[in-house]
């Protein structure tokens, strides 16, 4: 596959990638950006050095969501766990557009059906069991530094 640098192809897609990266970076720190990859079949999102998984993005419909959505399936497969993960509830997210003002948001069903979108882009780093516990004072009061 060939990755494809030059922003006058799908100025779009590369766009997109610049917030899915900041996501990738801030949750999977280390991990190699997405790019486009260009092979017979289309363009697809994946990593440079590993490839792609699923099905090329169509040009006539792909628009931040799709990327962001073809982006999870290349990383789910590539890193072998669930990404993204919500930082607040350990849940996985979901890519959908938020019905009050459009926005593209990773969704999360922690806060029962009502859910909750991060702002793709956005993403913070998982917090830890640790980092809870230790803002709420139970490591405090159980002795624990």
């Amino acid at each position: 596959m060939e990755t494809l640098t030059d922003r006058d192809f799908y100025p779009e897609w590369h766009d997109a990638l610049v917030l899915l990266n900041r996501d990738l970076a801030a949750t999977e720190p280390g991990t190699e950006p997405f790019a486009l990859l260009l092979d017979e079949y289309g363009v697809f999102v994946g990593f440079p050095s590993w490839g792609a998984q699923g099905n090329p993005l169509r040009e006539e419909e792909a628009g931040l969501p799709e990327v962001a959505d073809a982006a999870q399936e290349s990383a789910m497969e590539h890193l072998w766990r669930t990404w993204p993960v919500c930082p607040e509830h350990d849940l996985g997210l979901h890519v959908r557009l938020r019905e009050e003002d459009g926005a593209t948001v990773w969704w999360c069903a922690g806060r029962g059906p009502a859910g909750h979108g991060i702002v793709v882009g956005t993403l913070e780093a998982r917090r830890t069991k640790g980092r809870r516990a230790s803002k709420s004072g139970k490591n405090r009061r159980l002795g624990l530094r």
